[in-house]
């Protein structure tokens, strides 16, 4: 056999790992932005769509791995919650879990069936990325081959550990025997599939025709490419069966009717497309509290998954996207509730998602970093008289609505018994619209108005820190910061430059039984720095935990006519094990005056001590 004229692949030795995860991440990096894009195009609601994602990503994930765990290993993992240690997955699987959930979602999410066509080129795109990883790391390795065209792999790679186990390599040998690259035929057979739907995608088909055709094809691809693969590298139906003379893996001859079935059927709608009139695509409405449904449902699966269940590549591309979503549902849940006076229901849910999620113990000594993404709004109202020795007594009015949005990033850094040091950069961006009034100051009546748009920046440096915290013990804390930028804009120097105010501090703390209650006051915490000023002063509690999730509620002080004071419930959410962190705010007099803000973290641990 002429081993030289075959492709000798690099060593995986210290790389495989960073093989398969880079070219996992990168897969799902490039189908979420094919993604987006697809469903920019088609009109999709920005929120809906990623809360579709997101859950036909995680069933994807999940159902790889269920479908490849191995017999002796589902006694465990129903019984107990014991997650096998074993890295198989099967993309058949995956296909399976996201087609359920598609099925579930779509109606209740308002989509019609076009949208499983809009998955279906993002997803080869995906896979292509993923064959690569394969490719480099050596699973799902192929028969071995006689072809120049096979390749071969160096010591160390899974293939070669095969073959030595097998008695068909030598101790020492250099490189495995040449291999058929099963990896390459499968990249082959998505890019190919690819191509054939951007080929037809101006075909009048009906909705769902292009998903039929994508998996038919990539089924029946994958039924051809099981004859060279060697069978220990396939986790699922890898044993042999003769019918009629046939010789076939299990799999295979699952494959052979399921991509008969979706090819027949992708044949029945093409064909009666040429006498039906086919229905155009009508894009879902935005429906915000239906898409924080189905995003708490997703959290709530994770956190039930047993330990293992996700690795970091799969949690991180989990919570990008769910990290979006959470933010952009819930700041409009938020802001809607404020606009008809009812913000006490979304803040009495996130106090139960609190009380159902704060018994999580903390490491104590441990370093995360924190990403955050945030919106809110904003609307105060001021009436400024004004007199002088040489000028006539003047009234005007300024009716403001502001919003803003965001993000943070944030080092914390826990040391024993509980102390914790914050080191944290805000970066905001907003627009204050403000509508004037020039009244006459006897009776009222309007002389002049006008409307004007003024842009609001904020640059946030800050640092927090709290003593030890433990249990029956008095703690404290506190919290230091600036703001730069164009941070506010007030009525009394409306034609100036010099009205927007552009630096102010950030002050605060804290003292009391942490876990039962505490007092806190603060000036200008956060995004409260923005739009419009905001002093704070309330009572807290971690609702048993001194190092838990925490809520924070009574008065906050900022400028308003005709009086400044409104009430405000704060919380701080720690959603169980999953990394994510929420920080809803609200605060109204429930007459002109609000501010509601939302933020939501992920945090990422650095290391532990």
């Amino acid at each position: 056999m002429p081993l030289s004229a075959t492709l000798l692949l690099p060593s995986p030795e210290g790389h495989a790992y960073s093989y398969y995860t880079t070219c996992y991440v990168a897969a799902f990096g490039v189908q979420l932005a094919l993604l987006l894009r697809a469903g920019y195009k088609r009109g999709y609601p920005l929120q809906t769509w990623l809360v579709l994602v997101a859950a036909s990503t995680l069933a994807f994930i999940v159902g790889t791995k269920l479908l490849a765990l191995p017999a002796d290993a589902w006694p465990a993992l129903l019984q107990h919650g014991t997650w096998p240690a074993t890295t198989a997955r099967s993309v058949l699987g995956g296909g399976l879990g996201f087609g359920m959930v598609l099925l579930l979602l779509r109606r209740w999410l308002g989509f019609g069936w076009h949208v499983a066509d809009a998955f279906a080129m993002p997803f080869c795109a995906g896979l292509v990325v993923q064959c690569v990883g394969c490719l480099l790391t050596g699973c799902c390795f192929g028969e071995v081959t006689d072809g120049s065209w096979g390749i071969t792999y160096a010591a160390g790679s899974i293939p070669y550990i095969f073959q030595q186990q097998q008695g068909l390599l030598e101790m020492g040998a250099a490189h495995s025997l040449a291999l058929h690259p099963t990896q390459l035929y499968t990249l082959v057979l998505c890019a190919g599939t690819g191509l054939v739907l951007w080929l037809t995608r101006h075909r009048h088909w009906p909705a769902g025709s292009w998903a039929l055709l994508q998996a038919g094809l990539l089924v029946l691809g994958r039924l051809v490419i099981e004859f060279w693969r060697e069978p220990a590298g396939e986790p699922v139906g890898a044993e042999f069966i003769t019918l009629g003379g046939i010789r076939m893996m299990q799999l295979q001859w699952l494959l052979l009717p399921y991509a008969t079935f979706l090819l027949a059927v992708w044949g029945l709608f093409v064909y009666h497309a040429r006498t039906v009139k086919l229905t155009p695509e009508v894009p879902p409405r935005n429906q915000p509290v239906r898409n924080l449904l189905v995003v708490v449902l997703l959290l709530v699966c994770t956190l039930l998954l047993p330990a293992g269940a996700l690795t970091l590549p799969e949690v991180v591309v989990m919570k990008a996207v769910l990290l979006v979503v959470v933010l952009l549902a819930t700041a409009t849940v938020l802001q809607g509730a404020i606009a008809t006076r009812r913000a006490g229901l979304p803040l009495a849910a996130a106090a139960v998602v609190l009380l159902f999620t704060n018994q999580v113990p903390a490491d104590s000594a441990r370093t995360e970093l924190e990403i955050g993404l945030g919106a809110g709004s904003g609307a105060f109202y001021e009436d400024v008289s004004t007199s002088g020795c040489s000028s006539p007594y003047s009234r005007e009015t300024f009716d403001h609505r502001y919003s803003l949005r965001g993000g943070s990033i944030e080092l914390h850094r826990y040391r024993p018994e509980n102390r914790l040091t914050t080191y944290g950069l805000g970066i905001w961006q907003g627009q204050d619209r403000i509508a004037y009034q020039d009244l006459d100051p006897e009776d009222g009546t309007v002389i002049f108005q006008a409307a004007s748009k003024k842009s609001l920046l904020d640059i946030n440096p800050y640092i927090a820190s709290h003593s030890r915290l433990r249990p029956g013990r008095v703690g404290f804390g506190f919290r230091v910061g600036l703001h730069l930028g164009r941070l506010a804009r007030y009525g009394e120097k409306l034609d100036k430059w010099e009205d927007f105010s552009n630096a102010n501090v950030e002050l605060g703390t804290w003292v009391g039984l942490r876990e039962i209650i505490y007092l806190q006051g603060d000036i200008n915490r956060g995004m409260l720095g923005l739009g419009n000023f905001t002093s704070r002063v309330g009572l807290g509690s971690g609702l048993g935990r001194p190092d838990g999730s925490s809520i924070l509620a009574g008065m906050a002080f900022s400028r308003h006519h005709p009086s400044y004071g409104m009430g405000f419930v704060e919380a701080n959410i720690r959603l169980g094990n999953s990394g994510f962190m929420l920080y809803p705010y609200g605060a109204t007099n429930f007459d002109g005056h609000h501010q509601v803000n939302m933020r939501v973290g992920y945090r990422i641990p650095l290391k532990k001590q």
